[in-house]
């Protein structure tokens, strides 16, 4: 079946970042695991009540995982630890190993921020993985300012 609905791919993975199976993210959202299924698969659109839950327990950006995107206005969490260490977009990019046009992308919304970006950030800066991908914890390890 053609992935019709975009919310399905970004919920997936979402889910395996998260490292859950379709069953047991099911149990937490309280839905039964075929509907994951059909929701990854495209067959059926994700819900605003299932990005809403998501948020709740995983700090997952609602709009994100419904339109691809956050809205204007809004700062991603990877925009905010930049704006955090004074960089400018183009100085950590050059320190991430990445073109300011992936970073700036990444903070857009417009590009999901990749599992090793987050990695090195945290490797780097000290600025959690988990909170940078999930919106989970506190901004840096270890409480660390």
């Amino acid at each position: 079946m053609q992935n019709t609905y975009g919310g399905g791919e970004r919920l997936k993975m979402t889910r395996k970042k998260i490292g859950i199976s379709q069953k047991d993210l099911a149990e937490k959202l309280q839905v039964n695991a075929a509907y994951i299924s059909l929701i990854e698969t495209g067959a059926q659109p994700l819900s605003a009540p299932i990005a809403q839950k998501m948020q709740e327990l995983y700090g997952t950006d609602p709009w994100w995982l419904l339109y691809g995107k956050t809205p204007r206005g809004e700062k991603s969490r990877l925009r905010q630890a930049r704006d955090e260490l004074g960089f400018k977009q183009k100085d950590l990019a050059a320190k991430l190993g990445i073109s300011a046009m992936y970073l700036g992308m990444m903070e857009r919304g417009d590009q999901p921020l990749s599992v090793p970006v987050a990695s090195k950030m945290q490797d780097l800066f000290g600025i959690s993985a988990s909170w940078l991908l999930l919106g989970t914890g506190s901004m840096r390890v270890n409480g660390q300012e």
